[in-house]
């Protein structure tokens, strides 16, 4: 099996990262993260799965896709500072939880607004990156 895998890695890694980007952008279309900018999440997220397919079907073509995959990886970092904007503008939320001397809790404070996952965009470009390296090893 081991030289099976040594052989086939980069297939593998490839393959792996497109399966990956492709959840997360049907994730993306479930959460609706359709509206305005939001929708270059899940476009960037399916583009990245095609040109992943793409340079496994099209071996003599596959250091071209890879080099696309590493142009589409910024898409993340711009998704990260979209998220943190975000997080920034709805402000962190201000919830206190108290614990008297018997064991009794309660909260106290003001509820914020849901604040975006700010990492989460990070996964577009690690993915992407990941499709990029296993189609660049692929022995042709």
């Amino acid at each position: 099996m081991r030289p099976w895998l040594r052989k086939r890695l980069p297939d593998l890694v490839a393959l792996f990262a497109l399966a990956g980007l492709s959840l997360t952008g049907v994730e993306l279309l479930l959460m609706g993260h359709t509206e305005g900018v939001q929708l270059l999440a899940p476009l960037a997220a399916f583009l990245g799965a095609f040109l992943a397919g793409m340079g496994l079907a099209l071996r003599r073509w596959a250091l071209a896709f890879a080099l696309a995959l590493v142009l589409l990886a910024p898409v993340g970092l711009f998704g990260l500072f979209q998220h943190l904007e975000e997080a920034l503008e709805a402000g962190a939320p201000a919830v206190y939880r108290w614990v008297d001397e018997e064991g009794e809790g309660w909260e106290e404070g003001r509820e914020g607004e849901e604040t975006p996952p700010p990492l989460a965009p990070l996964s577009l470009s690690g993915l992407a990156l990941l499709a990029a390296l296993g189609l660049y090893t692929r022995e042709e």
